[in-house]
């Protein structure tokens, strides 16, 4: 009998060494680095449960981390050289800095890691291994003027808050609001305002100089999450609801909850969720060496207080990244 019970066990020792040695050799899992441009905006977190839902099936290892604040560069660049260091096989990185990161990247290109830059451009071309997958701001500029200009006629002025030439789409949107306004309403006046900081406070102060100072204003555009919040701060204070339309770009939880109530009268929301799975895409194309566009863009979605329910805007506002 205690022959047989060691018998037994030696068996089943064998087979779990067996079985050890068949999973210590096995291929890890594709990592993939992504490093959103903060992790305090639920903009991001869109992108992220698009990125997890494409990297379901494929088995990919998701490393998702950014920095707390859109300004903290410095971070951004050392969470790119930390996914270089550890081994990352392929890099989605949304820049908060349209020429500080170039040197990261390119980094991550001479390593041989494959990178899609997503929602805002750097200052450098693409190409097959470096894919550009983009909100389209020139057509988000266009859906806000065309909003905008439901509010205007000859006389009133529309202000444009929150232009950052450190962020290229953020000129886009301005470039392009700006000319199909003076096509559409050549007699309304347009005042803008630049700033490179992400500060809310800064950004409400900003605002109430201009709904202060600028008589006949009838609508501001805000280019940010950031400037939005600053911008309906100085608005409420200032009780001026009655005759200023604000319109935003860009999503988050408590901008949709002015939108709901009617005190923003409209949105620009970027589609990240199906930016991220683009970006997995592309990925999962260069690895596999197939031709891809090097170049997308995302067209973005203008989000109303009717269209807020609607099964388009619901699933581009998806946070669910924790996918079974």
């Amino acid at each position: 009998m205690m022959r047989h019970l060691a018998n037994v066990f030696g068996s089943i020792v064998c087979v779990g060494a067996l079985l050890c040695a068949a999973g210590c050799t096995g291929k890890r899992p594709t990592r993939i680095a992504v490093i959103p441009e903060t992790t305090a905006q639920e903009i991001w977190e869109s992108e992220h449960a698009g990125v997890e839902e494409a990297a379901l099936p494929l088995h990919w290892d998701i490393y998702w981390n950014g920095p707390s604040r859109e300004d903290d560069i410095t971070r951004q660049i050392q969470l790119v050289d930390h996914a270089i260091d550890n081994g990352a096989q392929g890099l989605i990185l949304s820049p908060d800095h349209a020429f500080s990161l170039i040197d990261p990247v390119r980094a991550a290109l001479l390593k041989g890691i494959p990178t899609v830059i997503l929602g805002t451009p750097l200052a450098m071309p693409s190409s097959s291994k470096l894919v550009f997958i983009l909100n389209d701001d020139q057509e988000g500029g266009r859906l806000a003027a065309l909003r905008a200009s439901l509010y205007l006629k000859p006389g009133d002025a529309v202000a444009v808050l929150g232009v950052d030439p450190n962020f290229l789409g953020s000129i886009d949107r301005a470039d392009t609001f700006e000319r199909v306004i003076r096509q559409k309403n050549p007699q309304v006046k347009i005042v803008e305002e630049r700033s490179t900081s992400f500060s809310v406070a800064e950004a409400e102060e900003t605002a109430e100089e201009v709904i202060q100072s600028v008589p006949n204003l009838r609508v501001i555009l805000m280019l940010n999450v950031n400037q939005s919040r600053g911008t309906y701060q100085a608005w409420s204070q200032a009780g001026a609801s009655s005759h200023i339309k604000l319109i935003g770009c860009d999503q988050d939880l408590d901008l949709m909850n002015h939108l709901r109530t009617g005190d923003i009268d409209a949105l620009i929301a970027e589609n990240t969720f199906q930016m991220g799975a683009d970006a997995v895409q592309s990925l999962q194309d260069q690895m596999l060496g197939r031709s891809s566009p090097t170049r997308i863009l995302e067209k973005p979605v203008l989000v109303t207080r009717e269209n807020a329910d609607s099964e388009q805007v619901q699933h581009l506002l998806d946070m669910n990244w924790t996918r079974q």
